[in-house]
């Protein structure tokens, strides 16, 4: 297990210093960013990182973060996603400390209409 979680933290870095964000929407609190170049398609299926970055300091169990790198799977066809890995940077588009990062599969939930996640499900499932 530790294997793996070195080996995604080590993948994250590096997709930090090659991935080229493109910003998908904003509010007041956080920007939305995807990385077209990470997308995945398979079928009706679809992966997809995106970074989340804000505007002040969020803190849960640890340490103080200021962005996250999430790996989504979306089904294209039932407009459903789950969350597939995720960690938490220190700093603003995904630099500084990892202080948190882990794999895992959440369940499938909707795509909600009008939202940001609606905006990363139509990237990642429509093709270019």
């Amino acid at each position: 297990m530790r294997k793996v979680i070195l080996m995604m933290l080590l993948t994250v870095v590096s997709n930090s210093a090659m991935a080229e964000w493109i910003d998908v929407g904003s509010n007041e609190n956080m920007t939305i960013y995807v990385d077209p170049a990470t997308i995945q398609r398979a079928g009706n299926m679809a992966k997809m990182w995106h970074l989340t970055d804000f505007k002040t300091e969020h803190k849960d169990m640890g340490e103080a973060y200021l962005s996250t790198k999430d790996q989504n799977e979306y089904d294209c066809k039932e407009a459903k996603l789950r969350r597939r890995a995720s960690s938490q940077h220190s700093k603003n588009m995904g630099s500084g400390k990892v202080v948190y990062s882990d794999t895992y599969t959440t369940r499938w939930k909707p795509v909600p209409p009008d939202s940001g996640t609606e905006i990363m499900w139509k990237f990642a499932c429509i093709k270019r």
